[in-house]
């Protein structure tokens, strides 16, 4: 399925029914997860309204971006723009506009933010390499004991982690890399 413009730097060039049905119904139940720790914690913080859209928006993009990610029309699309890469990382400020939302402290998800975005800029240089999945494994492990070691409300961790994820696996890993070179070798075996 082809999709438009406007959503590309999100979903990529093109994407299948199933991956975009994926992507919808992982985003709703993650979201209703993180709603119900939020109330069985009675951690729903007193802030403006317009504090919970900012917060609620860019937790809808971070749950939906963990899953999108992974997906070949994302993946394909970030492999054919290696300088496209470097933004998204660098865009990725989810974590503390999040925390600053809901009043969690800053310094925590400063803390996290810098060292997921260490991680995928270390991850991004290994674009392509056969080492790049084991080394995006070790920086999701130690990314997720910094987490846990910090007090944050659990809701948050999960988030936290769901970020870490997203930026540093779902997106910094090549999740096709081998799909590329047998097109490549077909396509020197059968030129047109």
């Amino acid at each position: 399925m082809k999709i438009p413009s406007q959503l590309r730097e999100v979903l990529g060039t093109h994407q299948s029914g199933t991956a975009l049905s994926s992507i919808g119904l992982m985003t709703i139940f993650g979201c209703y997860v993180l709603y119900v720790l939020f109330v069985q914690q009675h951690t729903l913080p007193d802030i403006d309204w317009w504090q919970w859209a900012i917060g609620d928006l860019l937790i809808i993009d971070v749950v939906a971006g963990c899953v999108a990610n992974f997906t070949k029309g994302t993946n394909d699309y970030y492999k054919a723009r290696p300088q496209s890469r470097w933004v998204f990382i660098a865009i990725h400020f989810h974590i503390v506009v999040i925390a600053w939302s809901y009043n969690i402290a800053l310094n925590e998800s400063l803390i996290i933010w810098g060292y997921t975005i260490v991680s995928a800029a270390v991850l991004n240089t290994f674009y392509g390499h056969k080492s790049q999945a084991m080394i995006a494994m070790g920086c999701i492990f130690l990314g997720v004991m910094v987490i846990a070691s910090l007090p944050s409300p659990v809701w948050f961790q999960c988030i936290a982690g769901l970020f870490l994820i997203k930026v540093c696996f779902a997106f910094s890993v090549d999740h096709y890399p081998n799909e590329s070179a047998e097109q490549e070798s077909k396509s020197k075996k059968n030129p047109i």
